[in-house]
């Protein structure tokens, strides 16, 4: 035994050496290899996949990806570069509708360039012309008294209307009233008590048109609402919240976001720049509307009369309906965006010859000015250059992604089936709801015992304090274990199936009076039915990764792509600490 004890330990040190590598920022130098490399034209370091993994989301909280999540960055990286040198070869003329809107793209450019030099380039402006524009125009630049606006409505019809209407349909008028305000009142205090105001609207208000946006009334000025909204909310500052005043609609809680007053507000560099950009605006407008004007003046068409005096939307669309100055062509695609208007306009089944040629007119603007531009070397411009190869490189890639999915697949029924028969353990599961609940007689008292008991405090602590009865059985009463749809009410029933397991429900009324529920547990089976579409979803999924693991191979076999390094582990920092 002495003599193996050396080679045992010195088995066990050599083992250890050879355990798996993790790269990380610490170590990444000393893994400076070739990772992957296609042909001559491509090849990818570790440090540089490193990097572009540091700048990728993944890992927001940090952590470590594992070998096979480092090879499937390092597939998206790969394919995404070689589906660029696919594009190189593709001729987009080929392909109508990726060639219009490349088309459409570059010549918005070439327009907005052209104008640019031939008119807002010849606008020069100075501080005081700004000033002065700017005070000449108050239609453009005053501001009436408003404020950015949210409220809460207490109403007598919603409590009517709401989860106790059998209680408030039972009282007189006075009675109602009485109880909107007491409500109204203890809303309130909801938000004393430092509840977030749009929470407390999503809750609450009876306002059936902002509630769901946390109670946004948006911008409003005087005069808007019924008296007294101007004294109250015009008397108020930016972030304050009223009291609950009454008008004839019910109780209402103001929040204003911000004041502004009226007239011209204070020239800050914001409210400068707005000026001169108008009035930059306005002086090219002066400009470029003869420039546009003696353009269309010499436009000469051919027209494709044959094809023209009939329905277009029995023509081909890639045909053409008219050639511009003899260089570019307008097909009957682009009419049809047209026809549906003229129609509409003067009334006819289907437009006549001489509509058409007008249409066509129309269409035609745009390509001469387009012509003009070129005409004084716009398009050789290097930074138009080089946006026009960017579009261009870019539908051409959209054309080559293509292949790598498959979007009319659709899973058939016998596959879906087929699916769930074969994972019947993760659909299929004994019916059992576990929870404990807290009886309140106030379900705004609800909603503050749920706060503490989302905030962490424990549910049965609150149990023992506020649950009614008895208090050495109070606990026991609130832990009602497992139950089914039989076992407690119905409305109680209902509210756990949809609370998440660890959460808390809102306030849900019964016999008992107001419960809150927290959901320790919770199972139920279910038929194909029932997780039809969650199935779709993981057999699309699954087609689509075998759709685009066709579209990589295909491209690693034409591109020769190797993979002469090893691929380890690699360990990020949280995504804000790799961003600094």
């Amino acid at each position: 035994m002495k003599r193996i004890w050396p080679v045992v330990v010195l088995l066990a040190f050599l083992l250890a050496g050879c355990g798996p590598a993790l790269i990380s920022g610490r170590n990444i130098e000393k893994h400076n290899y070739v990772v992957a490399q296609a042909d001559t034209l491509y090849s990818l370091t570790m440090p540089e996949l490193y990097e572009k993994l540091v700048h990728s989301e993944l890992l927001e909280y940090g952590g470590t990806l594992e070998a096979d999540r480092v090879k499937a960055f390092l597939d998206s990286v790969l394919c995404d570069t070689l589906a660029g040198f696919k594009a190189d070869e593709i001729d987009l003329s080929q392909y109508y509708d990726r060639h219009r809107m490349y088309k459409q793209r570059y010549y918005r450019l070439l327009t907005a360039r052209y104008f640019e030099e031939m008119a807002y380039k010849k606008v020069t402006v100075d501080s005081q012309e700004v000033v002065a524009f700017r005070s000449s125009r108050p239609d453009l630049f005053a501001l009436d008294e408003q404020v950015m606006l949210y409220q809460i409505l207490i109403s007598p019809l919603g409590l009517q209307n709401g989860p106790d209407s059998s209680y408030y349909n039972s009282l007189t008028p006075e009675q109602l009233d009485r109880k909107t305000a007491e409500y109204a009142w203890r809303i309130h205090r909801l938000l004393d008590f430092g509840e977030p105001f749009k929470e407390v609207a999503r809750w609450y208000s009876h306002d059936v048109r902002t509630k769901s946006q946390g109670g946004l009334v948006g911008w409003t000025t005087r005069g808007m609402y019924l008296d007294p909204f101007d004294s109250i909310a015009f008397a108020m500052d930016s972030g304050e919240i009223s009291q609950p005043y009454r008008d004839e609609t019910g109780w209402h809680i103001l929040y204003v976001q911000r004041l502004i007053d009226e007239g011209m507000q204070p020239l800050d560099e914001e409210q400068y720049k707005a000026a001169e950009t108008s009035l930059i605006e306005e002086r090219a407008k002066k400009i470029a509307g003869p420039l546009k004007d003696s353009i269309y003046q010499q436009i000469q068409l051919m027209f494709n009369e044959e094809l023209l005096d009939t329905n277009i939307y029995f023509v081909e669309k890639e045909t053409w309906a008219a050639i511009v100055n003899g260089q570019d062509t307008i097909s009957f695609n682009e009419m049809r965006m047209l026809e549906e208007l003229y129609r509409k306009r003067f009334r006819v089944p289907n437009t006549t010859l001489e509509m058409k040629k007008g249409m066509l007119l129309s269409l035609a603007e745009p390509y001469a000015i387009v012509q003009t531009a070129c005409a004084i070397g716009v398009d050789t411009l290097p930074e138009i250059v080089a946006k026009e190869r960017a579009l261009r490189h870019k539908y051409a890639k959209q054309i080559v992604y293509l292949d790598s999915r498959d979007q009319r697949w659709r899973p058939p029924d016998s596959l879906i089936e087929k699916y769930f028969n074969e994972h019947t353990d993760e659909f299929s599961v004994d019916e059992e709801l576990r929870i404990q609940h807290i009886i309140v007689e106030d379900s705004v008292f609800g909603e503050l015992l749920r706060d503490q008991a989302m905030a962490g405090v424990d549910f049965i602590e609150l149990a023992k304090e506020y649950y009614p009865g008895e208090p050495s059985i109070r606990a026991d009463l609130a832990n009602l274990g497992d139950i089914g749809p039989e076992d407690v009410p119905e409305e109680l029933y209902a509210v756990a199936l949809v609370t998440p397991v660890g959460g808390v429900s809102h306030p849900v009324k019964t016999q008992y009076g107001y419960h809150i529920v927290k959901v320790l547990k919770h199972t139920r089976a279910v038929s194909v039915d029932q997780v039809r579409d969650k199935i779709v979803s993981i057999l699309e999924k699954e087609h689509d990764l075998q759709v685009f693991n066709g579209f990589r191979d295909e491209l690693y076999a034409r591109f020769n792509v190797r993979f002469p390094g090893k691929i380890y582990p690699i360990h990020l920092k949280p995504l804000a600490a790799r961003s600094k």
